[in-house]
């Protein structure tokens, strides 16, 4: 058995050695598979009401793809446990879904920001997996990050259409205020035990400090200059970390 915490190559780990590996590792990997399969449901069970409220077809038939594709991510993840002989439900039950999934999308402009900013917030998560030592997962998350960066592209596409009136502009605005503390806290608590372990064993690769901070100044960018909305230069006006080191989070 694997049973030394030192971190381990990219895709170094088959299915077959994955119960070899030192119980660290494995509950590790478990905690993510099960955080995923839980959220890619629950996530796409929030994202289905937002087709009848799109206000094209062509966008109404975008955000069809994307829920459809979000429970795919479900069925991808739940087949990593089922591949491992054991109850995805109970162990979803038992992790639940991402905070990001607490605040509800009340209306169109609610979904877009969401896919444009919290989206692309684990986009930069799944560049983490991707380079996971466990090959099943890291497949999984290769495959989910390409479409994940159509979700991202879908929701600056619905931007753009909606800051084309005063109307939309506010809703934009709005949305802003809600969706970028969403999308800087699902990078988890600053100081994070469990990205250290994460990190230890070639999980992730950054923390979670720099992990948030790149992602704020590559969508502060966007909000300013794109959008044309005002975003505080620094994070802390924004958002701040709590220390929670919380259980719903990646």
């Amino acid at each position: 058995m694997q049973n030394v915490a030192e971190k381990l190559e990219a895709g170094s780990v088959s299915l077959q050695e994955f119960r070899q590996q030192d119980p660290e590792f494995q509950e590790l990997m478990l905690n993510i598979i099960s955080i995923h399969v839980a959220s890619e449901l629950y996530g796409a069970d929030c994202f289905e009401a937002s087709i009848l409220k799109a206000p094209t077809a062509e966008f109404k038939m975008r955000m069809a793809r994307t829920v459809m594709e979000e429970y795919g991510h479900h069925l991808r993840f739940r087949g990593l446990m089922e591949e491992l002989d054991l109850d995805w439900e109970e162990y979803a039950r038992r992790k639940g879904h991402l905070t990001t999934f607490d605040t509800p999308l009340d209306t169109w402009a609610d979904q877009v920001v969401f896919l444009a900013l919290v989206d692309r917030a684990a986009a930069h998560q799944f560049r983490q997996f991707v380079n996971s030592p466990y090959q099943p997962f890291q497949k999984a998350c290769q495959d989910t990050l390409k479409e994940e960066y159509g979700h991202v592209g879908l929701g600056m596409d619905g931007v753009k259409h909606l800051l084309q009136t005063e109307e939309g502009r506010s809703q934009v605005e709005a949305a802003v205020k809600t969706w970028l503390p969403v999308g800087l806290q699902s990078f988890g608590g600053d100081g994070s035990k469990r990205n250290e372990a994460y990190r230890r064993w070639g999980i992730k690769q950054d923390t979670n400090e720099d992990m948030r901070l790149a992602y704020f100044h590559q969508v502060r960018n966007i909000i300013t200059q794109d959008w044309g909305i005002d975003v505080p230069e620094d994070m802390n006006e924004v958002w701040r970390s709590d220390g929670d080191d919380t259980e719903r989070a990646y």
